[in-house]
């Protein structure tokens, strides 16, 4: 849940209400206010915006501004002319379709990069490290995309384990050691299943490192390290999961990019001497995409 929305369903007082009114209409420009003169101007005292943020969970009432810009800042960037709901409409043509849709992926990449915050990136780089096993928990068509992160470190000697079986994903969770770590995948972050698990992992002190959207989720509450993607779409009223899949596929490629540079050339050596060992093979007419065979050796 976004910040926005706890303001606006909490069960505050009559008010505490009108200051979280002004909040929500004023938005950016109570930065430049104190605590005193938003007071003022709703005819209450300093205190009731601290209690505010005492009961939104906030230390106190700078911690609460801050939040509260940062996702106003958050929603105001990217996304401008496009809906991530309805990016394309009947009367559309098919190029301008493939124009909305380029757009839409761009547009949902810089979001999901601009939400990377590199201490936790930095965290989650270094717990694939050392985890003796990746586990990784997703439902429906994200695990399509996991399967693709999969593959890639699979193909450097790192192993990754994705349970595709309906039920079965609950007892994977149950016998994980203390030495593997689990990539936890959910939109929401309130998929009854994926609650389930990453309260089975919390239990076991398996690391959980959580990719879902912005705000306070079920989810989060079990993470180590909480991953953000781009927040835009609504949960069913949609074409389909465009900026979703984009914003998942280019975490898990960050991810996997910086696990890859831990160990850049050794991980580069092993690759290319692998590749050239299956794939000599492949060939092409095109000059640009056909490769001259040069045997690579691991040092």
């Amino acid at each position: 849940m976004l910040l926005h929305e706890k303001m606006e369903t909490f069960p505050f007082s009559n008010s505490e209400k009108k200051v979280i009114a002004y909040m929500l209409e004023e938005k950016a420009r109570i930065k430049k206010e104190t605590i005193k003169e938003i007071a003022a101007k709703n005819y209450t005292a300093p205190s009731t915006l601290i209690r505010i943020a005492k009961k939104l969970n906030f230390s106190g009432w700078n911690d609460f501004r801050d939040a509260f810009l940062d996702e106003v800042s958050y929603l105001n960037e990217h996304f401008k002319d496009v809906d991530a709901n309805f990016p394309f409409v009947e009367k559309d043509d098919f190029s301008s379709i493939a124009s909305k849709l380029m757009h839409l992926n761009n547009e949902a990449v810089q979001d999901t990069n601009h939400l990377i915050d590199q201490n936790d990136l930095y965290r989650a780089v270094k717990l694939l490290e050392k985890s003796q096993e990746i586990y990784i928990f997703a439902t429906s068509g994200n695990l399509l995309i996991a399967q693709d992160f999969q593959v890639k470190m699979s193909r450097i000697k790192k192993r990754v384990t994705i349970c595709t079986t309906e039920g079965e994903q609950l007892f994977a969770a149950s016998n994980l050691r203390k030495d593997a770590c689990a990539i936890v995948i959910s939109y929401s972050g309130e998929t009854n299943s994926v609650i389930k698990l990453a309260e089975i992992l919390y239990l076991n002190h398996v690391p959980i490192i959580s990719i879902t959207s912005i705000g306070e989720s079920s989810l989060g509450k079990f993470a180590d390290i909480k991953l953000r993607i781009s927040t835009r779409e609504k949960l069913y009223s949609k074409i389909a999961n465009f900026a979703v899949n984009a914003s998942i596929c280019y975490l898990l490629d960050v991810l996997y990019g910086c696990f890859f540079s831990l160990d850049y050339q050794k991980n580069l050596n092993y690759k290319l001497m692998v590749a050239d060992m299956v794939e000599s093979n492949r060939t092409s007419t095109s000059d640009i995409i056909d490769e001259k065979r040069q045997r690579i050796t691991d040092d």
